[in-house]
């Protein structure tokens, strides 16, 4: 049931990304300001979305990389059966990319499918693009994989977690460094009073080149497939992609023969390490809340300790950091302008949202592990538990979108209607968001795991990302007409007070109730029923 469902939802998703995609380039192409530099648009468009996927796998892929390829629970059972181990390696490699990089790619299928038939292309370019896609998001899987390698050889014993989590940290800040030293924003350095501002920016961002990159070698192969040749920088692509990959499992198989894997658990706590007293801020939780406190402060400290866990808030700093950064950065020369960027950040945020809960909220249940059966000969009922992730993920959630929204409002100085939309689309988005996920995730619990980057990855999982990815974009269709009467008058005064105005909001709370509260009791009840 749980397949069925998550392959409808995700079908359903990506036909609607393969429609949002055609319809754009459509328009794109039919807009008379841009005339015949339309076709360089979007292909400067399309190594600028390669670039950024590229750099959303490579955040996430050096911890999963180590859980998978050396932490897994399956990998000692595996290399006692007369197995070759080549082959287990390169299922482990196989599954850290379909762990790491199975969304972005799914994401990008229907896109490069919507160019395809916007643009007629040749049958070839279908499968010349996708082959390109996934060649494409190998090579940081290969990366993040081997530096994995490294850090498993040279880190401390019971610290190479830790030290991977410091290494994704530094590689989100060299990002960030990059991405600023490039100064992307010059293209947008135009006069508020030019008439042709518009017409030389686009003409200024179809002449940028970056032909040394990666993504290039992708774009490049799907542009020549486009008219049915098949160009060298595909060869060149699989040849690295396949070496990468290849090299990735060779090593693998090398550290484990020659003993090269320190030791991934943490060390032991010391046995003459004196019992603390239980903070305060535990017992006021306990008294409080009672057995969903208890939990709560357990699961606190789970977290924090948990690197696992926490690492994936470092993850989530770092690509709020390139957003708000890159978006400090742009100039917006208008109001309008200011406030169509504040009605995509609207999205934007939705999707962003979804993302994040997939990794914190969904597994939340789940990462009771093994462990679950104290939870079912305790006094405890699922209900509780239930409760207990959800108040546990949701400040995550909400910093994460209310923060998005109100740097968005402060950096862009947005009209009045817009500047209550973002932080009240933040919110819904968010509540809703953790509770479907903490429901959807007791609903389809797997405590049997072998590596927690799995998680992701299961029916359960692909279920829910449909279903917040649906959530979002009833809320932007729920928030568009305040947008668009943003646009349309920028500083009218008294709408969230008119009739139109507390109707949306009816509507909107009404949305974020139903998404959240109905996900939470079906959950809990399904995992009461449930023979675990």
């Amino acid at each position: 049931m749980w397949l069925t469902g998550a392959l409808l939802l995700l079908g359903g998703l990506m036909f609607g990304v393969f429609e949002l995609t055609q319809l754009g380039v459509g328009w794109l192409h039919d807009y008379p300001l841009i005339g015949t530099i339309a076709p360089a648009i979007t292909r400067r468009s399309l190594e600028g979305l390669f670039l950024v996927l590229m750099a959303a796998v490579l955040f996430s892929v050096l911890v999963a990389s180590i859980g998978t390829l050396y932490g897994s629970d399956d990998l000692e059972l595996l290399l006692a059966q007369p197995v070759n181990q080549a082959r287990i390696f390169g299922m482990k490699v196989a599954e850290v990319f379909i762990n790491s990089a199975g969304l972005p790619l799914l994401l990008m299928l229907p896109m490069l499918a919507g160019v395809g038939v916007a643009l007629d292309a040749h049958p070839l370019f279908y499968p010349v693009s996708g082959v390109a896609a996934g060649a494409l998001f190998a090579l940081p899987v290969a990366l993040g994989a081997l530096l994995a390698l490294a850090l498993v050889r040279v880190s401390p014993a019971g610290r190479v977690r830790e030290v991977a989590t410091a290494a994704s940290i530094a590689v989100a800040a060299a990002a960030l460094v990059g991405l600023r030293a490039l100064r992307p924003e010059q293209l947008l350095t135009v006069a508020a009073q030019d008439s042709e501002a518009f017409e030389r920016f686009l003409t200024t961002f179809a002449q940028l080149e970056i032909g040394w990159l990666p993504p290039t070698w992708a774009s490049d192969a799907s542009w020549a497939a486009l008219t049915g040749r098949v160009d060298a920088s595909l060869l060149l692509l699989l040849a690295v992609a396949t070496a990468g990959l290849g090299v990735t499992g060779f090593l693998a198989r090398l550290a484990y023969a020659r003993g090269w894997v320190r030791s991934l658990d943490a060390a032991p706590a010391s046995a003459n390490r004196r019992c603390a007293r239980t903070p305060a801020w535990e017992r006021l939780l306990v008294r409080r809340l009672g057995t969903v406190g208890a939990l709560l402060a357990k699961d606190m400290r789970v977290f924090t300790r948990d690197v696992q866990q926490w690492s994936q808030l470092l993850v989530l700093v770092a690509l709020g950091a390139v957003y708000i950064v890159s978006l400090a950065a742009i100039p917006v020369p208008t109001q309008q302008f200011r406030d169509a960027l504040g009605v995509l950040n609207v999205a934007f945020i939705g999707f962003i949202t979804a993302g994040v809960g997939l990794r914190v909220a969904f597994p939340s249940v789940s990462y009771e592990a093994k462990a679950y059966w104290l939870v079912q000969t305790n006094p405890i009922r699922p209900r509780d538990l239930v409760v207990a992730k959800f108040l546990l993920s949701l400040p995550i959630m909400l910093a994460l979108g209310v923060g998005l929204a109100l740097a968005a409002h402060y950096l862009l100085d947005l009209s009045p209607i817009l500047a209550v939309a973002a932080p009240l689309a933040g919110a819904a988005n968010a509540i809703a968001v953790t509770g479907l996920a903490v429901g959807m995730g007791a609903a389809a619990p797997r405590f049997d795991f072998t590596n927690p980057n799995e998680l992701a990855t299961t029916p359960g999982a692909m279920a829910f990302m449909g279903l917040a990815l649906l959530h979002a974009l009833v809320v932007t269709l729920v928030l568009a007409r305040p947008g668009w009467a943003a646009l349309q008058a920028p500083a009218p005064g008294g709408y969230w007070s008119s009739p139109e105005g507390l109707v949306i909001l009816a509507i909107l709370v009404a949305l974020t109730c139903i998404t959240t509260l109905l996900p939470l009791w079906l959950g809990a009840r399904q995992l009461a029923r449930a023979d675990l």
